[in-house]
């Protein structure tokens, strides 16, 4: 049997700790209260078997007697009186004043002696047909219960015998039903389920057809409309109550059963292992005896069990489909899926992890994250780890690179977790997301966005040489009228659309090549010459090639080095193209060069030409040379920038593997 359980009600830290330590060698255990709302409700959910009041800190210490009168009847009531309390007011049981020195033993004796009358009034009343009683121990049977007679003795054992097999509710409700109900002791009997959360008694009906009383209907607990059962469903005994004419309100189903002759009653509660699940009714034409309720409490008893059993039952197989459906969530996630220990070693990996890594699945548990994360990555996840058991969140992200059994580098997302059940440290739980295409995505957008934001300078510094010829010609056009001068102005108009249509398609479409034909080197070269402003340099192509090439391309490429050796070489008289010999076996060229014989590349600088950031003058931006890579690029070539035999510029292309 389980200990009493005093109620301490106060919000006095001291008094509390003052009552608590009074009954510290008492047979009880105590609980508390600081405000009444919280006292009242204990009672209603819990059972209780005493209660003390502190007068010093509740307010309305009668309000509060009478709702321990409503909540729980007969519960003994005890109001304890610190020094400030007026004297002559006489609530339950007074306990001496607090600055008495006898005050917490006397506090501890009443207590105790109460609780003991009231267990010893108990069972003596299971023992003996008295009008009312409660008996204890719901669980099982009593010690001081005599033997059972002979036929309520193979009452219970039919009852055990036959819920031996049960795996259902209505089944235990059924066997209870017609076992107590066959034979002359007993007229009728009912089970009803508790519904914790509605807080009412619900009947099972597992055979409507064979009920001779209408079942449908509930019973709430708690507003004191059925103090039987409320008294069940508190203390977890069986109750006995005898009634008349008059008491019939008292008794569920009173009115019916009074019509049937019933003039007693036995409700038990189905309980086992602090769990509640119901009750069940007994009624009887004829006082029930201590005997009959000792068969009663056992009957119930063996089928409290056997719910507690179905009810396990029923938890595990929730448990196990919860526990199927997460394996499988796991099992069948596109994304890999682990868990750590507290050490960072690996408890459990999924498929998707598995196939990511390369590795087997045993090959993974039991060894350090760092079989698949570099140190830096380990201790930045160790970090989070510890932010979030320090800050309590729930989950974090970190951005990692994994490394496969191949030894290949994923980038990905890890969304971390960390295993606190009951506020232990037991572990880590990671999601790897493989985000090498959005990486490849935004890598290049930031490189379309570069591109971009290069246009404005390109569009700027492509079309300065074309709009300065076509100036030069219309001022020649205006001093000579010569209609010559005209077809050269309209020839670096059609340049300048050219370069424009050119920047747009390169900014739609992000190529630099596109379709490419078949064009003669020193054809484009001489082109791309006459776009230039030369002024008095000369051209030398010393020997040609045919290209597959973008041919608008490749005159800007051919442009914008001209142009670089012509500003930037200051002594630059000429500047020669020409092959560049030893290709495959040395019988076909490789690629072409492009040189002059000016002052040449600064060598801080000779590194990083092609930089659009670079810049060799203070007027230039840097960004022709850019637009020289780009285009080699965009047509599949390389080059690099080098001295020429005079020490001027010398850029090689490479056209050929």
């Amino acid at each position: 049997m389980s200990r009493p359980r005093v109620l301490c009600v106060s919000s006095n830290r001291s008094t509390r700790a003052s009552i608590t330590l009074s009954l510290t060698d008492a047979p009880v255990d105590v609980v508390i209260a600081q405000r009444s709302a919280e006292a009242i409700d204990r009672l209603e959910r819990e059972l209780i078997d005493a209660v003390v009041i502190d007068a010093g800190t509740v307010a309305n210490v009668p309000a509060l007697v009478d709702a321990v009168e409503s909540e729980a009847p007969g519960t003994p009531t005890f109001v304890h009186w610190d020094e400030t309390a007026d004297d002559g007011a006489v609530l339950g049981d007074i306990i001496d004043r607090a600055d008495d020195t006898t005050s917490a033993t006397r506090l501890a004796n009443t207590i105790t002696d109460r609780i003991d009358v009231r267990a010893g009034a108990e069972r003596r009343a299971d023992i003996s047909p008295d009008a009312t009683a409660s008996d204890s121990d719901a669980g099982g049977t009593p010690s001081s219960i005599p033997d059972l007679p002979d036929d309520l003795e193979a009452l219970v054992g039919r009852v055990r015998c036959r819920l031996v097999d049960a795996t259902s509710t209505l089944t235990v409700e059924r066997v209870l039903r017609e076992e107590l109900t066959d034979n002359d002791r007993f007229a009728f009997a009912w089970v009803g389920e508790y519904d914790r959360g509605e807080r009412a008694i619900i009947p099972w009906l597992s055979d409507p057809d064979a009920m001779e009383w209408p079942l449908q209907r509930t019973f709430s607990i708690g507003p004191g409309d059925h103090p039987l059962l409320e008294r069940v469903i508190r203390t977890r005994n069986l109750e006995y109550r005898q009634y008349d004419d008059d008491s019939r309100d008292a008794v569920p189903f009173g009115d019916r059963a009074y019509d049937h002759g019933v003039r007693s009653v036995a409700i038990a509660p189905l309980a086992a292992d602090g769990e509640l699940y119901g009750v069940t009714v007994v009624y009887a034409t004829e006082p029930i005896s201590g005997h009959e309720r000792a068969a009663i409490r056992s009957s119930v008893a063996a089928a409290s069990h056997v719910l507690e059993t179905i009810a396990v039952r029923g938890r595990l197989k929730q448990q196990e489909r919860t526990l199927h459906r997460y394996e499988r969530l796991v099992e069948t996630a596109g994304d890999g899926m682990y868990v750590l220990d507290d050490a960072g070693h690996f408890m459990t990996v999924n498929d998707a992890l598995v196939e990511m890594t390369g590795y087997t699945r045993e090959g993974l548990l039991g060894e350090h994250a760092s079989i698949l994360f570099d140190s830096g990555d380990v201790a930045a996840g160790e970090d989070i780890i510890r932010s979030l058991l320090e800050t309590g969140n729930n989950t974090d992200t970190l951005e990692l690179d994994l490394e496969t059994k191949a030894a290949e580098t994923i980038p990905c997302e890890a969304q971390i977790a960390v295993l606190v059940p009951g506020g232990d440290f037991l572990g880590s739980v990671g999601v790897l997301r493989d985000v090498t295409e959005r990486k490849r995505s935004e890598r290049k957008l930031r490189e379309r966005n570069e591109r971009l934001d290069a246009f404005a300078r390109i569009v700027s510094h492509d079309l300065r040489n074309p709009l300065g010829v076509a100036q030069g010609y219309l001022e020649l056009l205006e001093d000579t009228g010569d209609p010559e001068y005209a077809d050269k102005i309209h020839d670096g108009l059609d340049r300048m659309e050219s370069i424009i249509e050119d920047v747009l398609a390169i900014a739609r479409e992000g190529e630099w090549a596109t379709e490419t034909d078949p064009v003669d080197l020193e054809s484009v070269a001489r082109e791309a010459w006459d776009h230039v402003s030369t002024e008095g340099v000369s051209l030398s192509v010393t020997d040609t090639m045919t290209l597959e090439a973008d041919r608008s391309r490749l005159l800007r490429l051919l442009e914008n080095c001209f142009r670089n050796s012509i500003e930037h070489g200051e002594t630059t008289a000429t500047v020669r193209v020409g092959l560049l010999e030893g290709g495959r076996g040395g019988e076909r060229e490789r690629g072409f060069y492009l040189e002059d014989d000016g002052d040449g590349l600064p060598d801080e600088l000779r590194d990083r030409i092609f930089d659009p950031s670079v810049s060799s003058s203070a007027e230039g931006l840097g960004i022709g040379l850019w637009i020289v890579r780009e285009v080699a690029t965009g047509h599949g070539w390389s080059v690099i920038a080098t001295e020429s035999d005079g020490g001027g510029a010398r850029f090689e292309f490479e056209t050929t593997g």
